[in-house]
């Protein structure tokens, strides 16, 4: 069986050893952090799903923004293609939503979070790198990632 991939972006807004996270209220993701971001719509660019999806998840509007590269992340039936984005300039806080909630959060606090959803070991990669970022991460389906290479 073909795994089916799925494009999509995530977007990271970093301030003061700060990022801005959401949290899962529903019942199979509840409590998990995560990056905000989600898929790239028909007729859509990566640029504008990155700014679309960033303020439907936490209430931010993106004013400027920079790609800094790509991730896959490969589940056992299913494959993520991220594009990855650095938002530089935005208004507006982080809101609570039916889904989640999104907040600042420290960067140090974030990462040593129990559950936590990969796009949190692409945020390590970028805090070490400041080249493009170009990985690929396998997991199981519990989200715990079992290998990632530096492609």
């Amino acid at each position: 069986m073909e795994k089916k991939m799925r494009k999509a972006v995530r977007t990271f807004l970093i301030q003061n050893n700060e990022i801005i996270a959401i949290q899962y209220k529903r019942e199979m993701d509840k409590g998990y952090y995560d990056i905000p971001g989600g898929k790239i719509e028909e007729n859509e660019t990566s640029e504008e799903a990155s700014i679309r999806e960033f303020k439907e998840e936490t209430g931010i509007q993106i004013t400027k923004q920079r790609k800094i590269g790509n991730a896959i992340v490969e589940y056992p039936h299913r494959i993520f293609n991220f594009d990855l984005y650095i938002a530089t300039e935005y208004t507006g806080n982080p809101l609570e939503f039916q889904e989640n909630t999104s907040q600042w959060i420290e960067i140090e606090k974030l990462i040593k979070e129990k559950k936590i959803f990969p796009s949190i070991e692409i945020l390590k990669h970028i805090l070490n790198n400041n080249e493009t970022i170009k990985l690929k991460i396998e997991c199981n389906e519990n989200h715990i990632i079992t290998k990632v290479l530096d492609k």
